[in-house]
């Protein structure tokens, strides 16, 4: 079963994705700031790894580029309610998968999270 880290700081959110993970039968782990997302993944090693990026503690950005700092294989999608042509290019860095803009559909996230673990070795 894939492993997948979902770090996002609202919990409506966080549990809509769970839920569609979970039904997916995708084992799925949750954090709800910056620095809890690290210590997860750490934890855990995540084959994927969803990331809010404004968040408390450290950002989005700032969590992906710690992650790239132990696991160079995890995919990352970016999932944000702040559409920006600079944050966008930002996150081009930390070599995503993808890149949502909320509000998201439980069928968009789905497709997004398959399509970047087609690639990834079946567990």
């Amino acid at each position: 079963m894939k492993k997948i880290l979902i770090c996002e700081d609202e919990q409506d959110t966080q549990d809509s994705l769970k839920n569609i993970l979970e039904r997916n039968e995708y084992e799925v782990y949750s954090a709800f700031d910056g620095k809890e997302a690290i210590d997860k993944a750490k934890e855990v090693k995540p084959e994927l790894v969803i990331l809010d990026i404004r968040m408390p503690k450290l950002n989005g950005l700032e969590v992906a580029g710690e992650i790239r700092k132990f696991d160079k294989a995890a995919k990352i999608i970016f999932i944000t309610a702040f559409q920006s042509p600079q944050i966008k290019q930002e996150t081009t860095k930390y070599n995503i998968s993808d890149y949502i803009v909320k509000p998201v559909s439980g069928e968009d996230v789905l497709k997004a999270v398959e399509q970047a673990l087609e690639n990834s070795p079946k567990s």
